[in-house]
This record gives structure tokens, sequence and C-alpha cells, in this order.
């Protein structure tokens, strides 16, 4: 039944990314036919439009990464908090099982965004400056693989945040998408006072090597970077942890809680 869910899931948000995915290759191929043309040509004019096509561009890029949290977090409301959700709910499967198959996809549409972009924003980088080596990006950045799975389980807790903060608005009557967002920002809030209390002795730490200075520049960025692996492991952590506890608390909402407009 999982399969069939996420199945499904694909086919009703495909629709979606797809043309954001061309435009995304569309735009990246003109940012670089434009700079390929401001660097052979200097005119007032294309200056002018080459400023416009700046805005234009790092817009798109911010709506482009931001999409997969936008339009699944709507779709998300829609099955689950409207009349829609009937639909839903009388799947037969159980709660924690269309949850799961929601986060499911909507992680896997995060992630190739996300690459995606990377992809597309390297690649204009390296047309426009030519010294951006993509194979040295990835095979020298320090903790690469540690970087990654810090930042994939960041977009899992994103994306529970969000599934989280609209089951919980269905506990007010009225104004449900105010109150997701309320309830977003206090999910946020808390969150941040977890890991600042968590990640506080290794900053304090860091503070106290970077003050005393006493040992040569090579030796303070290897104790600095000693750190790191505990803390991606610690943020890693904290991000499973919390991700899990909102699912738990989401399938709750949505099996026992259930209010519908």
């Amino acid at each position: 039944m999982l399969t069939k869910l996420m199945k499904h899931e694909f086919k009703a948000t495909y629709r979606t990314f797809l043309p954001i995915y061309i435009g995304l290759a569309a735009i990246t191929a003109l940012a670089c036919a434009g700079a390929k043309i401001m660097h052979n040509f200097e005119n007032p004019i294309l200056e002018i439009a080459l400023g416009f096509g700046i805005i234009v561009f790092a817009l798109s890029y911010i709506f482009v990464f931001l999409s997969p949290f936008i339009f699944l977090s709507l779709r998300f409301y829609r099955t689950t908090a409207t009349r829609e959700a009937y639909l839903t709910f009388t799947v037969p499967a159980e709660t924690r099982t269309i949850l799961f198959a929601k986060f499911a996809v909507a992680f896997l549409w995060t992630i190739l965004t996300a690459v995606l972009w990377l992809v597309s924003f390297l690649i204009f980088l390296h047309f426009v400056t030519g010294q951006v080596d993509i194979g040295y990006f990835f095979s020298e950045s320090e903790g690469l693989g540690w970087q990654i799975l810090s930042v994939a389980t960041g977009f899992a807790n994103n994306i529970m945040m969000i599934f989280t903060a609209v089951c919980l608005s269905q506990l007010v009557r009225d104004h449900r998408v105010i109150a997701s967002i309320a309830f977003s920002a206090a999910i946020y809030t808390v969150q941040q006072i977890i890991s600042v209390i968590a990640l506080l002795p290794f900053m304090l730490r860091s503070i106290d090597i970077i003050s005393t200075m006493e040992s040569g520049e090579s030796a303070v960025q290897s104790e600095l970077m000693g750190d790191q692996l505990p803390i991606y492991l610690l943020s890693i952590g904290i991000s499973l942890g919390m991700s899990v506890a909102m699912f738990f608390l989401s399938n709750y909402m949505c099996k026992k809680k259930l209010n519908l407009l």
C-alpha cells in the first residue's frame, strides 16, 4: 500500500515540478548566454539589461529552491485539512502510512530540486568565471559527506515541521493558514532553543580556542576542525529526533483530532 500511495503522490505532483525544472534549465542557459554576450560586447544598454537579468535570475533561483516547500505544503494542507481529506483518509491504509508516503515523496522532490539547483548554479559559475572546477569542488570539500547528510536531515526536518504545523492547525476552527504559520514559527523556535543548548559547549570551546591563539594558526584550525564531526553528528541527531517526534505528533493529530473544514 505504501508503494501505491507514493506512486499516486508522484503522479499528482510531477506536473508541478516538471515545468519548474524545464524553467531552471532555460534560466541557466539564458544566464550563461547573457554573460557570454556581456563578456564580448561592452554597451550601456546591455549593462542595464544585464542588471535586470541578474535580478530575475536571482529571484528565479530563490523560487526554484523554495518551490518544494511551497507547493508540497499547499498540497499537504489541501489533502489533509480541507474537504479533500475525506478522500485521503478513506483510503484503506493506516494514517501513519499515508503520512509517510506524503513525507517520502516530498523529501525526494526536495532532494532532487536541491541537486538540480546546485548543479545549475555550478554550471553557471563555471561558464561565467571559468575557474570553478566542479569535480575538484566535490572531491576536496572537507567533510562533504557529513555536510550532505546534515543538509538532507535538515530538509526532512523542515518538511515535517510544515506537516506538523498544518496538522496542529486543526486545533483551531478559523484562519488555519495563519495558525499553521504560527505553529511553524513556534516549532522552529523550540528547535532552535534545543539546538543552541546542545551545541553550546562546542560554541564555547571554539570561542576559547580562537581567543587564546597561543598556538599557530594551523594548530588552531586543526583543533576547530576536530570539533566538526561531533557537531555534525549532534546536528543530524537533533534533526532526526525532532523529525520522528513531529511525525508521531502529526499521526496522532490526523488520527485522533481530525477536524475538517
